[in-house]
């Protein structure tokens, strides 16, 4: 082996290692990375903060979830609509089981919390 394939053979696998580390992370509000919040009351407080990305108020609607968290807890599901130049469709998991709300936006929202 040359000098330059010791040298890159490390760095390729380094790289390759971190690529596949930031794509197995669930995206936040996923069934699999779902926003923390304190009770319904926070997760509805969370929803309630959000605006679409061009100040829109969303409209939403809260489905039943047969999706469970990393706790074994029901997760909250909302679909939520924001109205632009074309209709964008997006679908937020909350998990109400924790002493605290997230306060960061999904993406495609900004917030006011």
């Amino acid at each position: 082996m040359d000098t330059l394939s010791l040298v890159l053979f490390p760095f390729m696998l380094l790289y390759m290692g971190a690529a596949f580390a930031a794509q197995s992370e669930s995206e936040f509000g996923s069934a699999g990375n779902p926003v923390k919040t304190q009770g319904i009351n926070g997760a509805r407080e969370y929803i309630d903060s959000l605006d679409c990305e061009n100040g829109a108020i969303p409209e939403y609607r809260h489905e039943s979830a047969p999706e469970t968290g990393a706790s074994g807890d029901q997760l909250e599901k909302y679909i939520m609509r924001c109205e632009a130049d074309n209709v964008k469709i997006f679908t937020i998991y909350l998990d109400p089981n924790h002493t605290k709300t997230d306060t960061r936006p999904v993406r495609g929202f900004t917030s006011w919390l």
